[in-house]
């Protein structure tokens, strides 16, 4: 027996696993949820092969049921242009993994910028859904965004509107002998703080941040102080944001941006501080809603290439 809905496969296509399912876009819910790591040291070929092979199994459980996908969304931690084209190889070079896995299974495909469809799904099914505007950020390993105006993730003019923190600063030495040119990403993100712990400890951090949070509640000085430079440099990049864009709430996203110990805590401290605005300084900042899945769902609601609108627009 058919059942009625507008069912896609979602598959979220990160740098050390794949997250994938069924999701019915009129309701938000996923099925059949698969997981695996992404063979990154095998390559290219090796990717494309788990992709598709986890999508044409979704795909065969969901047709023996009477659910037929229409189609397949692929989010990846990568620059993605309006056309679903992958732009950058920070993770894994597949420029054209949607066409590929599209000619492989037959059915229309498209990726998105992994945090610009975690957003996408927050606004339509999380967080985000009581506010015409918020800005959404993931911040994990690395740190990027995505600003939702009226239920839609805005792409920018190529696509690429997910930069966060990437670019390289310059400000003055106190010395005035010249400039300090920093990444915040460098620092601030996941990956930042652990290699600022291996520089400064002279050994490595055995489980990411969590080490760190738990040190730091022990009294630990060293994990104390990345917790709060890494806090302080994203509040006030996150202050800076909020002064610019004047959004009506921030949803956190990402194992960084969803943890609720002291770096959280640091983090809200340092951004309300730095708002110029005193109406501004209450806006809510939230955790995201749909945890894992949100990679899964939003990827899911992006729409196969044909019109160069990114995103399908879902009606209530």
């Amino acid at each position: 027996m058919m059942e009625s809905g507008d069912y896609r496969v979602g598959i979220d296509l990160g740098g050390t696993k794949i997250a994938a399912g069924l999701v019915d876009i009129q309701s938000g819910a996923m099925t059949h949820f698969r997981r695996r790591p992404t063979p990154v040291a095998e390559g290219p070929a090796a990717i494309l092969r788990d992709v598709a092979e986890i999508a044409a199994d979704i795909i065969a459980l969901a047709k023996a049921e009477g659910r037929f996908p229409l189609s397949i969304g692929i989010a990846v931690p990568e620059l993605v242009d309006i056309e679903g084209r992958v732009c950058s190889d920070w993770n894994f070079s597949i420029e054209a993994i949607g066409a590929e896995i599209e000619g492989l299974l037959g059915i229309p495909t498209m990726a998105d910028s992994d945090v610009r469809a975690a957003a996408h799904a927050e606004a339509r099914f999380g967080a985000g859904v009581p506010h015409q505007s918020f800005v959404y950020l993931s911040l994990g390993t690395g740190m990027s965004y995505s600003l939702v105006i009226n239920g839609r993730p805005w792409s920018g003019a190529n696509g690429f509107a997910i930069h966060f923190a990437s670019s390289e600063l310059a400000l003055p030495k106190e010395d005035d002998t010249g400039l300090t040119i920093a990444n915040a990403e460098d620092f601030a993100s996941g990956k930042g703080m652990q290699r600022s712990f291996s520089r400064r400890a002279g050994e490595p951090l055995e489980d990411g941040v969590r080490t760190l949070e738990t040190m730091s509640t022990e009294g630990d000085f060293l994990s104390t102080r990345i917790l709060d430079e890494a806090a302080e440099v994203t509040g006030r990049l996150l202050a800076q944001m909020i002064n610019m864009i004047d959004p009506e709430a921030v949803v956190l996203g990402g194992g960084l941006g969803c943890s609720t110990g002291r770096y959280r805590e640091k983090l809200e401290q340092h951004m309300r501080e730095n708002i110029w605005a005193d109406r501004c300084k209450t806006i809510p900042l939230k955790l995201a809603a749909l945890g894992e899945g949100a990679g899964v769902v939003g990827a899911a609601l992006a729409k196969p290439p044909g019109n160069r609108r990114q995103t399908i627009k879902v009606g209530a």
